[in-house]
């Protein structure tokens, strides 16, 4: 099987899914300001995905190695988001928030789709190892998951916001 066979073999919502990560991650390359509930867009997506990942899996291999496929990637994601954080956005006043430019969430998305598109292409061509690539997938998009929501959570307030409080 040659790699042209593999993208036309992927399903249209795959690459749909493809154009709404690099958009995503294109918009976080330079610093701007949103509301709140446009800059928990990606957390949110990542965290649907990873869930409908996570019981489409359950149902075919099992909770059990699905729940250690995705605490794995969680416990991966969020020890980085602590450890090697990006940079933070600033909470401002009237429910908006400042983005920092980076690079580093498009690399993420384009990281996660990468490695679960090459997982989903591997447990097609290897039909004998469909549960260890799809592990493996599964722990890759829950990394990139718990590393979002570390970062939403790490948000800090900014200097007017607290001299309010």
């Amino acid at each position: 099987m040659h790699a042209g066979d593999i993208a036309r073999g992927a399903p249209t919502w795959v690459y749909i899914l493809l154009a709404a990560l690099i958009v995503l991650g294109v918009r976080r390359l330079r610093t701007r300001e949103v509301p709140v509930v446009v800059a928990l867009i990606p957390s949110a997506a990542f965290l649907i995905w990873s869930l409908t990942g996570v019981a489409a899996f359950a149902e075919r291999a099992g909770f059990g190695l699905a729940a250690i496929a995705w605490l794995t990637g969680v416990a991966v994601g969020a020890t980085s988001g602590v450890t090697l954080p990006d940079a933070r956005a600033q909470r401002l006043p009237g429910g908006r928030v400042r983005q920092f430019g980076s690079v580093v969430p498009l690399a993420l998305y384009l990281g996660v789709f990468v490695i679960r598109f090459a997982c989903g292409a591997w447990a097609g061509i290897v039909p004998d190892q469909p549960n260890l690539a799809t592990a493996i997938g599964i722990a890759a998009g829950a990394a990139v998951m718990a590393r979002l929501i570390v970062s939403v959570l790490r948000w800090k307030s900014s200097v007017t916001d607290m001299a309010a409080v």
